[in-house]
């Protein structure tokens, strides 16, 4: 921040931040409206070619590259995922061991967050100006203010952390183990203390909080040890945590390796497994269908305004990966160029 216009642009924004809870579940109501989604594609591994695009609703229309066009620079080594509290990205860049926090409204980048080398930050979560940053070698989140952007702390947790979800005055942390891990971290807020361990499946690594409160974690299950043929791993499957008594009261068993995992809003989650997109009810908690629409899509996120799912295909994850727009029902409606290993979609809400 070297003039007077962007540290007045900086405080603007942070004035925003602290009126949002928990942007990880957007309040759709009938005033919501979309502004667009953003594509992280993560690039190559050690060749800084990471990038962002946007999707715009208004025209059905993808700009790649974005953040290099905008800031004159390229965004990093593993674009990993992006959150959005009103109009402020954080963007997650693995092996860049770094945040960068952008306008989602004229990608600009206001500032860039460091992290200790060698961290690995995959994935962030906002509350109360706190951003709280899962750290995938370190075992660790990182809990940084959101208005001088310094780690204020580091919070210990289980092997290889992957997703962080804030529920309540908790924190939930999925700690994959690289496949060998089964358990869920809870985080009190208030004393930035590991407080419960809930064991779950296998290798657990994303959330959703469905309509009733819930928390849904996915487990990718274990994969066969290297070599060893008498080895079969686990299957994966869905465990459902309630978020106030912090207890696991149900799952659901995926034969396979399930990967993603997103809500529609209402009462549906999807979940990525075997080449095809399934569905469940997040009422009962049972599988729906093991075929909503069929590709080997490497992402997938649901909104619940426009009713559309978002699918990443990574190709062959070398040249330019594409977007695929289905509705809830699986009819395809829009295919675009995105960036290399597309790998995420954070969608941007204005009321």
């Amino acid at each position: 921040m070297r003039n007077k216009w962007l540290i007045i642009t900086l405080f603007s924004f942070l004035l925003l931040l602290s009126c949002e809870t928990n942007p990880l579940v957007p309040k759709v109501t009938p005033e919501t409206k979309l502004q667009g989604a953003f594509i992280v594609n993560e690039g190559n591994f050690m060749q800084g070619n990471g990038s962002l695009s946007f999707y715009s609703f208004d025209d059905h229309s993808v700009q790649n590259h974005i953040f290099k066009s905008v800031n004159q620079r390229d965004l990093g080594d593993v674009v990993n995922s992006m959150t959005i509290v009103d109009t402020v990205g954080f963007i997650v860049v693995n092996n860049s061991n770094k945040i960068e926090v952008i306008s989602t409204n004229t990608w600009k980048s206001l500032h860039t967050i460091d992290l200790p080398a060698g961290s690995s930050p995959r994935h962030a979560a906002y509350r109360e100006g706190k951003i709280y940053v899962t750290n995938l070698f370190s075992n660790s989140v990182n809990v940084i203010d959101a208005e001088t952007f310094q780690t204020e702390t580091s919070i210990t947790v289980g092997a290889n952390p992957e997703e962080i979800f804030i529920a309540g005055s908790n924190a939930f942390v999925a700690n994959s183990g690289f496949g060998n891990g089964h358990t869920v971290s809870v985080i009190d807020l208030a004393t930035n203390q590991v407080t419960k361990t809930l064991n779950v499946g296998d290798n657990p690594s994303a959330f959703i909080q469905d309509a009733d409160g819930d928390l849904h974690v996915l487990c990718v299950g274990r994969w066969p040890a290297w070599g060893d043929t008498t080895d079969q791993g686990t299957n994966g499957g869905i465990f459902m945590i309630d978020p106030s008594a912090l207890v696991v009261n149900d799952s659901l068993s995926v034969q396979g390796h399930p990967s993603e995992l997103t809500f529609d809003g209402a009462e549906t989650g999807y979940f990525l497994n075997g080449g095809v997109l399934n569905s469940y009810s997040t009422k009962t908690n049972q599988l729906l269908s093991n075929g909503v629409v069929s590709g080997w899509f490497y992402s997938v996120e649901a909104d619940p305004v426009s009713q559309q799912i978002f699918c990443l295909d990574a190709k062959d994850y070398a040249q330019e990966g594409s977007l695929r727009i289905f509705s809830f029902a699986g009819d395809s409606l829009e295919t675009h160029t995105v960036g290399i290993i597309p790998g995420g979609v954070t969608f941007s809400y204005t009321e």
